[in-house]
């Protein structure tokens, strides 16, 4: 076919012969003996249908064609030689791929990123989801410290304590100074429930029955911008809600709390960034007190 591509290891070696113009030296760069050399020119020429050196007098030159060839072939080798230099320096940065509950991203890992890049220069990192099927194959996950994940090695991370939250225009239009005065309003739940609204009625010595609750949604994020808007009163982890306590986002009317189970767990995950994995628990560990 007129429009096939050269052999690329034969354009590598006519490449090296044209800047030497000698084969025993082009053979010693490129590890391969003389026979091999001549015989990958010979192939070359026989795929362009042209002589690429003039072999006469005693001396190798480049015949005009080979000179052209050559002419034209360098600012595709340039680009060769940046895309696979591109290449080799991403794949000699390793990528730590760490699966958490979207708030943990927003509310933790973002803000921790920085050191341990600082700790750890050159590293990448992909934060995903937990939950999705995209987040397999991490190296690192937070996981809520479930029987199913302890089986598979979590390792607790950090307690959560949780109590009523809502916004102020909320709270400005409803009454909340007793347990009682959340059973008539809209009570807003993360999903997997996992009973934390029983739990939390239970510790503040309610054992009566309470609503249903009026919104569900499937994570965190959701759920205190839920409360936000205004839609009713969700329960928040303490160490999940600081800064939307601190922005007067969201208030505390009660300020009973209790702590929740089960707690988040952290799971490193045997790989190729095994090592990383470790020294970011480690961190995670350092930084976060195990009940907030």
């Amino acid at each position: 076919m007129a429009d096939r591509l050269p052999s690329l290891r034969g354009v590598e070696t006519f490449v090296c012969v044209a800047e030497v113009l000698n084969l025993r030296v082009a053979s010693e760069r490129l590890n391969v003996t003389v026979s091999a050399i001549s015989h990958r020119i010979q192939a070359l020429e026989e795929e362009l249908g042209i002589l690429l050196f003039d072999r006469s007098g005693g001396r190798m030159r480049l015949t005009t064609e080979g000179s052209d060839f050559l002419d034209q072939l360098r600012p595709g080798l340039m680009f060769l030689q940046e895309a696979t230099s591109a290449v080799r320096k991403n794949a000699a940065r390793p990528m730590l791929r760490i699966s958490a509950p979207p708030i943990i991203h927003d509310q933790w890992l973002l803000g921790m990123l920085e050191g341990f890049q600082n700790a750890n220069p050159g590293v990448r990192f992909e934060l995903l989801s937990s939950g999705r099927r995209r987040a397999a194959g991490c190296d690192l996950s937070i996981v809520p410290m479930s029987p199913s994940m302890i089986r598979e090695g979590a390792e607790p991370l950090l307690n959560l304590s949780i109590l009523p939250v809502c916004s102020p225009e909320f709270l400005a239009r409803h009454s909340i100074d007793a347990v009682e005065s959340l059973l008539s309003l809209p009570l807003l739940e993360a999903l997997p429930a996992l009973g934390a609204w029983r739990a939390w009625f239970d510790a503040a010595g309610f054992s009566g029955d309470y609503p249903p609750p009026a919104v569900a949604v499937d994570n965190q994020i959701l759920l205190y911008q839920a409360a936000i808007r205004g839609l009713g009163v969700a329960l928040g982890a303490q160490s999940l809600i600081g800064d939307y306590l601190r922005s007067g986002q969201l208030v505390a009317p009660l300020g009973i709390a209790c702590d929740m189970q089960p707690a988040l767990g952290i799971i490193v995950h045997e790989g190729a960034n095994v090592r990383l994995a470790r020294s970011f628990a480690v961190m995670l560990r350092e930084e976060l007190p195990l009940s907030v």
